[in-house]
């Protein structure tokens, strides 16, 4: 019996069954939060599924309600009441809304703000391959290096998911970063490798796989 090989399959199951439960959090259906604040409560109110009314314009794009919410309170840093316990700039990059991005950046989000599950918004961003949204939160102080709730970093999640544009935009910031060695390490590259990445991986590593 080949031992080692049954453990690095093991390896990668486990890291494919951890993955795969970080996306179904992260991707749960919701039901639609508010986008106008309510009568009652102010501008923090949440509605009964624990969303605010700016997580509402930030995953619709509404700058315009985003800067008018802002203006009457609302908190840009609230985490909603849903199962991730997300911010409104999670909630913008989980829909790809880059002007929602750039509106609650400019009313001063934490760039490096985790949800309650974990993820940072940058890890989010490269994990659903949305390059403009990355270079928006690189350039406004995203660290790359973070570690998300499985140990992985953007880059990690960029290159088992082969979002290549969102790889060059991690090494143009930071040319230093790399995939990691070991376990772990073996783990990212042979998933990235059964989603049909290897070429993706190769050209980070610098070399031929395995």
């Amino acid at each position: 019996m080949k031992v080692l090989p049954v453990l690095a399959v093991a390896l990668v199951l486990a890291v494919l069954a951890a993955a795969g439960f970080s996306t179904l959090t992260s991707l749960l259906p919701r039901a639609h939060p508010l986008t106008e604040a309510p009568s009652r409560g102010g501008a923090n109110a949440k509605d009964s599924h624990g969303f605010t009314a700016l997580d509402g314009a930030a995953r619709t794009g509404r700058t315009d309600a985003i800067a008018e919410l802002v203006r009457a309170g609302a908190d840009v840093e609230l985490h909603d009441s849903g199962p991730n316990g997300w911010t409104p700039l999670l909630h913008a990059v989980h829909k790809g809304q880059l002007g929602s991005v750039r509106a609650l950046l400019a009313a001063g989000a934490d760039v490096n703000g985790r949800g309650d599950n974990g993820v940072t918004p940058l890890m989010q961003a490269a994990a659903q391959g949305e390059p403009e949204i990355v270079e928006e939160l690189l350039n406004a102080g995203a660290n790359p290096r973070l570690r998300g709730p499985i140990g992985w970093t953007a880059l990690e999640q960029a290159v088992a998911n082969g979002h290549s544009e969102v790889v060059d935009a991690l090494l143009r910031k930071d040319p230093g970063l790399r995939l990691r060695r070991g376990p772990r390490g073996f783990a990212i590259r042979a998933l990235a490798v059964v989603q049909g990445h290897s070429k993706l991986v190769e050209r980070v590593d610098g070399r031929e796989l395995f």
